[in-house]
């Protein structure tokens, strides 16, 4: 086969059907329609699963990738252009493709109406996909039906969406979920899952499925897989609270690797699967235990119940996860010290997240997402509380010199980073190198922040997040998702000094 130059970028792409009519000619076992047909579940996959899919080797495989590269560009599968790890995988990660515009104008041209391009670009959405297409694969190989992020119907308009739903030997089906790390700003996401899940179980339409909900998390057994069923234990007892102090199901855990390399289709499954659902994190439970934690990670006494200043903003959020909030919070900021030499600890990070997570958050409620952040900024005045010379530094800051400067965008600008300099150098962190730390005035083409003065908080390294033991690098979506959290914080000392306790910047 002749190698044809690569299409150029601004060379106009071939119509479907003119392209789907030199594939038929050139691949008479029509290897490239088995290849896109892979993408229909997810949308992402990668060169393994492609092989798996395919029965080609190697070889083969990257002749076919380039020949439609030759043909189109990007436009019938695109490279994912960074790299997708995968947690307690050895070796190089495999090149991950996403399926592009003419790769599902192919399909449908074949006969799969629904065909669509993919929409994912991070790396945390993308890990998620190609995890779900290998259960999908595992299930396929072990030759059980498998529906791939489908509907299930039940109540009145009511459905789930899960990521696999498989029918195992009994004829049971049983939903396999795929989860990722998680700490506590995923509380409500998973939190919101569980409970449309306990809706499903007290329905008709759960009559046919095993009662055991398979949560297959992508990380190896480690200190992040701890943290990760800690966060699913606090959600799956805020879930168990509205439904008497029990879930309507039982809810399990496996790494997913594991699971991957000797695949446990029993009803139920085995004892090596992990309870999520913990009834001592319960309120009902009497009498209550200490609160587990995450190894090696400082902690102090959670409170079992609401503050009040928290506790009166609970009619516009859900109580019991504020008190997951207050909880996290307790856990671990105490453990944030002064020492006579600060050291930059990665917790610090964590503690950050939980302020901010407490009040922005994508799956509570619409009104609670408009609302003043007051249990933010709750959680972040009791932080300054714990650390008195911190928060005397700030408000000496705020008002130094203010009878005799002029105050200037240059001046502001100074002076609030100066701020966040002394925030950021009490916890031993400095703003400059691999975190970038500073204030400016935002550009009117930024919606969010449009024309006011702002504070930019950037990790260069996602590895800047990992503390001693931790051994899953985090991803740069969640690197992005700290950065957003620590630089709330720090514009808060400004936009919400007054709520603080510190003294008002005479220039806000």
């Amino acid at each position: 086969m002749t190698k044809r130059a690569a299409r150029s970028k601004s060379e106009p792409l071939p119509d479907p059907a003119s392209l789907r009519a030199q594939l038929e000619s050139d691949y008479p076992d029509r290897r490239w329609f088995t290849l896109l047909e892979l993408f229909l579940p997810v949308g992402v996959a990668d060169t393994l699963q492609m092989r798996t899919a395919t029965g080609l080797t190697r070889d083969q495989l990257n002749r076919l990738l380039a020949r439609l590269e030759t043909q189109a560009g990007n436009a019938i599968l695109a490279r994912v252009p960074f790299n997708v790890p995968r947690p307690g995988a050895r070796g190089r990660s495999p090149v991950v493709y996403t399926l592009g515009p003419t790769g599902a104008a192919l399909l449908r041209a074949g006969g799969h109406h629904e065909a669509q391009p993919c929409g994912l670009t991070k790396d945390v959405a993308i890990a998620h996909a190609q995890a779900v297409l290998d259960v999908r694969q595992a299930a396929l190989k072990a030759h059980l039906p498998v529906q791939t992020e489908r509907e299930v119907a039940y109540g009145a308009g009511h459905a789930l969406r899960p990521d696999n739903v498989i029918t195992l030997p009994g004829q049971r089906r049983a939903i396999l979920e795929v989860e990722q790390m998680a700490d506590i700003s995923q509380l409500r996401r998973i939190e919101d899952s569980l409970r449309h899940k306990a809706a499903f179980f007290q329905s008709g339409a759960a009559r046919e499925f095993s009662p055991t909900v398979r949560v297959l998390i992508n990380l190896p057994p480690s200190r992040e897989w701890d943290g990760t069923v800690q966060v699913w234990e606090r959600a799956a007892a805020i879930v168990a609270e509205k439904c008497g102090g029990r879930l309507p199901f039982r809810l399990v855990a496996y790494p997913l690797l594991r699971f991957l390399d000797r695949p446990d289709w029993t009803e139920p499954p085995g004892s090596a699967w992990e309870s999520l659902f913990d009834p001592a994190q319960t309120a009902s439970f009497a009498p209550a235990p200490p609160e587990k934690a995450i190894p090696s990670r400082p902690t102090a006494p959670a409170a079992r119940s609401l503050p009040a200043p928290l506790a009166r903003r609970a009619a516009r959020d859900d109580a019991l996860v504020l008190l997951a909030f207050w909880q996290a919070f307790q856990e671990r900021a105490p453990g944030l010290g002064n020492p006579e030499v600060p050291q930059p600890e990665p917790a610090f990070f964590q503690v950050m997240r939980i302020i901010y997570a407490a009040s922005h958050d994508a799956y509570a409620p619409l009104q609670a997402q408009a609302a003043h952040p007051y249990a933010s900024l709750y959680l972040l005045r009791q932080y300054l509380g714990m650390h008195p010379a911190l928060h005397e530094a700030l408000s000496k800051g705020m008002v130094r010199g203010s009878s005799s400067v002029k105050w200037g965008v240059p001046t502001i600008l100074l002076r609030m980073q100066t701020i966040i300099q002394t925030f950021m150098r009490y916890h031993g962190w400095r703003t400059t190198g691999p975190l970038r730390v500073y204030s400016e005035l935002a550009s009117w083409d930024e919606e969010e922040r449009r024309g006011t003065f702002a504070v930019t908080a950037y990790i260069r390294d996602p590895e800047l997040l990992m503390g001693p033991g931790d051994g899953i690098v985090p991803s740069q979506e969640e690197a992005r998702q700290v950065g957003a959290a620590l630089a709330w914080v720090l514009l808060s000392l400004f936009v919400h000094a007054e709520d603080l306790d510190l003294k008002r910047p005479p220039f806000w």
